[in-house]
């Protein structure tokens, strides 16, 4: 009787055993060599030896090949960083939180690459921001030239009025004093204003 009692005890230590995690150097050293050696030969279904099963079955739900996620993710994890990711193996020497640490390198990655296009998106608001002062500058040197050939414009038809256009149309700038106009009747008239002759009616 107290064989089979002995027996049930030492079995239910060792279910305790394989369903517990451990943080054993050596067992997580070998477990994590052994996956990162699969991975990078693209032995998927050799790699999933080396995670528990409920992880495996989110990692590679048909049991032979990583989903592309998973795959990507895992190329990108060198050892080195695994060993420093605080992973655990349970009783039977399986990684236990792989499937965590690839989906906060993929999430790294995600956030990597947003920042690169932020990057990028201030860089083409610069280069936008000059490109729309150049052309407002251009605008205005067009608007100045357009306002100094109507100037011109206005002085050469200013200049081309002859004396009786400006007095009607008020441009009396260069203007002349008319011309002095005389005929017989005129010429008589001053005579007798000179000598004292005009009658008045």
């Amino acid at each position: 009787m107290k064989k089979i009692l002995m027996g049930l005890a030492f079995s239910a230590l060792a279910l305790i055993g394989c369903a517990g995690t451990s943080d054993d150097p050596e067992a997580l050293d070998n477990a994590l060599v052994g996956f990162t050696s699969c991975v990078q030969g693209s032995r998927w279904q050799e790699a999933l030896d080396y995670v528990t099963p409920d992880e495996a079955n989110q990692i590679s739900p048909d049991g032979y090949e990583f989903k592309q996620e998973y795959q990507i993710a895992a190329r990108r994890l060198p050892l080195s960083t695994l060993r420093k990711a605080g992973l655990q193996v349970d009783g039977r020497g399986r990684l236990v939180g792989i499937k965590a640490a690839m989906d906060e390198a993929n999430e790294r990655y995600v956030v990597s690459e947003e920042q690169a296009k932020v990057g990028t998106n201030l860089e083409e608001m610069e280069k936008k921001h000059i490109q729309q002062r150049l052309e407002e500058g251009q605008k205005i040197m067009q608007e100045e030239e357009q306002e100094a050939e109507q100037e011109q414009q206005v002085e050469v038809f200013t200049n081309k009025l002859t004396d009786e256009e400006k007095r009607k149309y008020g441009s009396t700038r260069d203007l002349q004093a008319p011309e002095e106009f005389k005929d017989e009747n005129t010429e008589e008239a001053e005579e007798k204003i000179f000598n004292g002759d005009y009658e008045s009616d």
